[in-house]
């Protein structure tokens, strides 16, 4: 832990974003932001609006996987919405005009809902491993109720958390930028990183457990859907920890620079590999189309199944 005076402290932070904004590392995450946040901006919101529409007027089946990925495309449209702004606050280059309380709100969106998304698919490989592993368990735990409860109890967590960011924050500072008091006191970034990593055990867990089951009902009964379910789990789980593990690691190594465990000479470099692995963190909100396209075959599969057997009945 390196110890500095106030003055020394202020100077170092002046230097280090005076630096930091004027060098080709700056200009490289703008432009990579570009690559990046447009097409993910594009194409998650028509892929989420499109997958709300089928399950609020398609489906309209609201069971528990149903409520859970409703909350899921909202966290995802949420955080989409949020994405322009943050590309305009690093091309203004703290020429923000748009307002201290809305600044503070939109990173709100985008850091409430990239932990929303993270809680949320928490919960849905709970559910799901409940109702593979133990089914008459989950007679009891597993209601609709019960999952809007689930959702409506994080949203009220992840949302408080966002507190802070609008009792600490001054009118002049730039905004997604200076976390000054975020990175010195260290207790929200360390909070993250316990979120992520107590979340993504639970993910890594449930989905082990999921496809160890269905791969013994795959092996007595030869079923396809069974396969396919497994492929989908066990991509979901890697898009998850492909999408947010570098996130957690770079903030982790930039917690570290910010309070000198790491050589300073790395603060910079350090920096931009986060703010890379954020842009990266945010192409989930495509990704997660492949648990909407399971959840919305199955349940395809059983309106269509149902509809057969009400056919039949009345044939016969």
């Amino acid at each position: 832990m390196c110890h500095f005076n106030n003055t020394t402290k202020l100077e170092l932070e002046k230097i280090q974003i005076c630096c930091s904004s004027n060098t080709t590392e700056l200009e490289f995450v703008k432009t990579f932001q570009y690559v990046v946040h447009i097409p993910t901006f594009s194409l998650g919101l028509v892929i989420n609006l499109v997958a709300l529409w089928i399950l609020c007027f398609r489906l309209k089946n609201w069971t528990e996987n149903v409520i859970y990925m409703i909350n899921l495309i909202f966290s995802d449209i949420l955080l989409l919405f949020s994405l322009p702004f943050k590309m305009y606050a690093y091309q203004v280059e703290g020429k923000w005009h748009l307002g201290s309380l809305f600044c503070e709100f939109v990173e709100s969106l985008y850091f409430v809902n990239t932990y929303g998304t993270i809680l949320l698919i928490m919960l849905i490989s709970l559910d799901r491993y409940t109702a593979i592993k133990h089914p008459f368990l989950a007679r009891t735990l597993r209601s609709p109720k019960k999952a809007t409860i689930a959702c409506t109890v994080l949203w009220l967590c992840v949302w408080s958390a966002s507190i802070p960011n609008y009792l600490q924050r001054d009118d002049d500072q730039n905004c997604f930028s200076d976390f000054a008091e975020f990175w010195c006191l260290g207790t929200i970034p360390l909070s993250m990183l316990t979120v992520y990593v107590i979340a993504a055990s639970v993910v890594i867990f449930c989905s082990i457990q999921i496809i160890k089951t269905l791969q013994r009902v795959d092996e007595e009964r030869e079923d396809i859907a069974m396969r396919t379910s497994m492929k989908i789990i066990s991509s979901n789980v890697v898009t998850f920890l492909l999408c947010f593990t570098p996130y957690h690691i770079a903030m982790l190594l930039y917690f570290f620079a910010r309070n000198c465990h790491i050589p300073t000479d790395y603060l910079v470099s350090l920096r931009v590999f986060l703010q890379i692995c954020q842009c990266l963190a945010t192409t989930n909100c495509c990704l997660d189309a492949m648990y909407y396209y399971l959840i919305i075959k199955e349940f395809w599969k059983s309106k269509m199944k149902s509809k057969e057997g009400t056919f039949s009945i009345h044939s016969s």
